[in-house]
């Protein structure tokens, strides 16, 4: 058995990702005694809207293990408020020359009492691609934000305040305001984000005029969004959320969002990145 301080998700979040992933993929431990060593035994585990048991989980390590191939692991992002985290990263495999398999996972977790993970929930897609972070800078556990940020006023005299400290409010006011066509598509837009904002959408980066193309769009079709926030984390000026969303209101097949943003001092948003649901429109 390794003697090596094997950091808990509740202790270091950004440790644990780094250390399971090393003791799973290049580890000698036994593939049960690694699971366990990390994850509350019997959670919930849920991806892509499957739940996968443990005996799937390690069966996929298991495989994972045996190809004996090298990896490399690009964590972009951590939010962690209390006993509840969400995190991006990609993991590589070397195919040819620079050419690697990447497999993307967003995720928001649980930690138990004991600091272990209890449940996880995201998704998860692989693609080939380009050796390296995809562009992204990595996540700089030493630059996290000081906790809370203080409140802030209205953007303009008689406006609603922004939601500086309440990602769900931003959502669901956001979402209203963009598809509401008695509110001027930049007013909505310009309410809640920074005029030089970046929005990530599914892998596609807008700036504010595609943004509002967008929104003429959909309020031309006559679409609206319901938000339904499940979950909401923030740590400083940074925040993450889980919310569904689906067209009109239909509830056939909503579609599943794990959204990362920033605030900035005034409450507005400058960047958010939208992870949709991989499998939402398959049969």
């Amino acid at each position: 058995m390794s003697t090596t301080h094997h950091p808990t998700a509740a202790e270091d979040f950004v440790g644990y990702l780094r250390s399971y992933h090393a003791d799973a993929f290049d580890g000698a431990d036994p593939i049960e005694e690694v699971w366990s060593r990390y994850h509350v035994p019997d959670g919930d585990h849920r991806v892509n809207g499957r739940a996968l048991s443990q005996k799937k989980i390690l069966g996929n390590i298991r495989s994972r293990r045996s190809l004996g191939a090298p990896y490399e692991l690009y964590i972009h992002e951590v939010v962690v408020e209390g006993r509840a985290a969400a995190a991006r990263y990609t993991i590589g495999t070397p195919m040819l020359w620079k050419v690697q398999s990447a497999t993307n996972v967003t995720l928001f977790a649980e930690m138990a009492e004991d600091g272990r993970v209890a449940s996880t929930i995201g998704f998860s897609s692989s693609r080939p691609g380009w050796s390296g972070p995809g562009g992204e800078d990595p996540f700089d556990d030493a630059a996290r934000p000081a906790p809370g940020l203080a409140p802030v006023s209205p953007a303009q005299p008689g406006a609603e305040p922004t939601p500086a400290q309440d990602p769900a409010h931003y959502l669901r006011a956001y979402y209203t305001a963009g598809y509401d066509p008695e509110v001027p598509v930049a007013e909505a837009h310009d309410q809640f984000h920074t005029p030089d904002a970046l929005h990530h959408v599914g892998g596609k980066l807008m700036q504010r005029s595609g943004v509002l193309k967008a929104l003429e769009d959909g309020r031309k079709r006559g679409h609206t969004y319901p938000v339904e926030v499940h979950e909401t984390l923030r740590e400083g000026n940074r925040f993450a959320a889980r919310y569904t969303t689906s067209r009109d209101g239909k509830p056939s097949r909503p579609q599943e969002i794990l959204a990362f943003g920033e605030f900035t001092d005034d409450g507005r948003v400058k960047l958010v990145r939208s992870v949709l649901d991989p499998g939402y429109g398959a049969a």
